[in-house]
């Protein structure tokens, strides 16, 4: 049976292990932006396909758990024996260090499968470079829309940062050009643009961040800031948007929750601001779980749209007992 798609979702999923700040375990667990945005993507409602390496260790719960979240899995491919595999490693909960122990091998044009290619939008994520640059080339090429998260092109989960070089930022300009939203954290911008501050907790103003990403060639760049909220900026305006108030127990996946609720949402609306505030209490739902990808920690469409209703009355109740 043929199946049209909203969006595909381009990147590697990972065997995890966690190692929080209190020094509590979790192992093994299914990571990676692919697989928390396009499971997210699949329980509020998108048609998403997932085009992703594994190896033929990974575990069969975790195939089961892309299920359960209506994740198409015709883009999965089993190449070899590893799937890739790595410790994620949080100082404290908003900064965090990757090591790898495997890696499957990159996604290249070819491995996009044909009924995949009519979508009307991709989010290349990778954890480490594994979405090529051609592939992204070829796609806008096609003159497909495509949104990228910059962690995985030279931000905290990459091995390699362009730190600050001219001919890396060079190569990673061909990409941005070619982007129609380029996100990134505050983090994943230091490794990339100022790594020598990318090690020490910074208030770098996300403003001037922004502008060095637009320098190099992103039309519309969306900076979020942990529990501040996020920035978005197009062209030379710019925008703070404060994150949702809520219970936090595990951070992980927080960005890729809601990249994910962001393009369900802009896929409905058309508007990135409503899509913004949407991406951000999707986040707030899976930040108040944790053990990795799990269909538990993923929201309803209706839930999160409750929830914004419960906090703009709340705000607007606030606001009146301002001017009694």
């Amino acid at each position: 049976m043929n199946r049209s798609y909203d969006v595909i979702v381009l990147g590697n999923i990972i065997i995890e292990t966690i190692n929080f700040p209190n020094g509590r375990i979790i192992t093994p667990v299914l990571g990676s932006p692919a697989a928390y945005s396009s499971v997210v993507l699949g329980k509020l409602g998108s048609r998403v396909g997932l085009c992703t390496k594994v190896g033929s260790d990974l575990p069969g719960s975790f195939r089961h758990t892309l299920a359960q979240g209506n994740v198409d899995l015709e883009g999965m491919k089993t190449v070899g024996e590893v799937t890739t595999a790595n410790l994620l490693i949080y100082n404290y909960l908003e900064k965090k260090k990757v090591e790898y122990i495997h890696k499957a091998p990159p996604i290249e044009f070819r491995d996009i499968p044909k009924p995949y290619i009519e979508a009307d939008l991709f989010y290349a994520c990778p954890m480490d470079f594994e979405v090529a640059f051609s592939a992204i080339e070829e796609l806008h090429h096609m003159g497909k829309k495509i949104f990228v998260d910059l962690g995985g092109y030279g931000g905290a989960t990459s091995s390699e940062h362009q730190r600050g070089s001219k001919s890396k930022l060079n190569e990673l300009r061909g990409l941005l050009e070619r982007s129609y939203l380029a996100k990134a954290s505050i983090e994943d911008s230091l490794h990339i643009l100022e790594p020598e501050k990318a090690e020490a907790s910074t208030d770098r103003d996300e403003r001037d961040l922004s502008n060095m990403f637009h320098d190099l060639g992103s039309e519309r760049v969306l900076i979020t800031l942990g529990s501040r909220g996020v920035y978005f900026s197009e062209g030379t305006s710019g925008v703070v948007m404060p994150s949702t108030r809520c219970r936090v127990l595990d951070t992980t996946g927080a960005g890729d929750a809601f990249a994910a609720g962001l393009i369900h949402q802009y896929l409905k609306t058309g508007n990135i601001e409503k899509a913004i505030a949407f991406g951000q209490v999707t986040a707030c739902f899976v930040i108040q779980g944790s053990g990795g990808v799990n269909i538990k920690r993923m929201p309803r469409e209706d839930q999160i749209h409750e929830l914004m209703s419960m906090t703009n009355n709340y705000l607007e109740e606030k606001e009146a007992s301002k001017r009694r």
